[in-house]
């Protein structure tokens, strides 16, 4: 989808397996991505089970082509709501922002 520009510390020692995240993890790096004016473009959901295996599940986000970066973040906290559960991870995906 896109890149990933290094994020704050804080994020990334939160993180469960690389980037990715809870649901209120997820929201606070929505938060940031907005703040710090990243594009956010999307993001993937994966279900970690008792036995610490993971899946991906074919449900994602993917709002490469939303020019409205404020719109695209709305829509990925609308996302993290609905499929947020049980064992459920996040993962945005963003570009960085032109420097």
């Amino acid at each position: 989808m896109g890149m990933h520009s290094k994020i704050p510390t804080e994020f990334a020692a939160r993180a469960e397996r690389r980037r990715w995240f809870n649901r209120a993890d997820a929201e606070r790096l929505l938060d940031w991505l907005e703040e710090d004016g990243h594009r956010f473009i999307g993001m993937d959901v994966a279900e970690k089970h008792g036995d610490e295996n993971w899946t991906l599940l074919p449900d994602q986000l993917d709002l490469s082509r939303q020019t409205d970066n404020f719109e695209a973040v709305r829509r990925g906290r609308d996302f993290l709501r609905e499929y947020d559960g049980e064992g459920r991870m996040f993962e945005p995906v963003w570009q960085e922002r032109a420097q």
